[in-house]
């Protein structure tokens, strides 16, 4: 999601690195993320609504939803060429809890063009009664570098 505007922030954002839960599996949680980053990026090139509503939040399935209206049918083919994620912190809302994952690394959005840096926090949520997988929360941009 490396070229769309900003995206819903859930209320405790962060791009700082924070001390971390000490039960708190980091390398774990990463690599969750990282799978839930290259799914993001082919259900977003699909135009697969079912895929993106079943992992974002309510809010961020609208912004998604809005981007992809604008695109129009347009084809858009994302290679996610190198990535590694950093879990940044994980704070607290009233009803569930937010993991700041910093995602940086390389993807090529046009086919015959050269991959650019991205660099990007994701906020990741999950309901404290299970009732769903980590959700997508919101996108901040970092580093825009093309």
């Amino acid at each position: 999601m490396s070229s769309g505007a900003a995206m819903p922030q859930p209320a405790a954002s962060a791009v700082a690195a924070n001390a971390l839960p000490a039960d708190f599996d980091a390398d774990g949680f990463a690599r969750i993320a990282k799978m839930i980053f290259i799914r993001l990026q082919a259900a977003n090139d699909a135009g697969d609504l079912n895929d993106l509503r079943a992992f974002t939040t309510p809010e961020m399935f609208a912004a998604i939803r809005l981007e992809l209206q604008d695109r129009q049918g347009a084809a858009q083919q994302t290679d996610v060429v190198q990535i590694d994620a950093e879990v940044l912190d994980v704070a607290e809302e009233a009803d569930r809890p937010v993991v700041s994952v910093r995602f940086h690394g390389l993807i090529r959005e046009l086919r015959e063009g050269g991959a650019h840096p991205f660099d990007e926090v994701w906020h990741l949520v999950k309901p404290r009664d299970g009732s769903r997988e980590w959700a997508i929360a919101g996108i901040q941009q970092l580093a825009e570098a093309h």
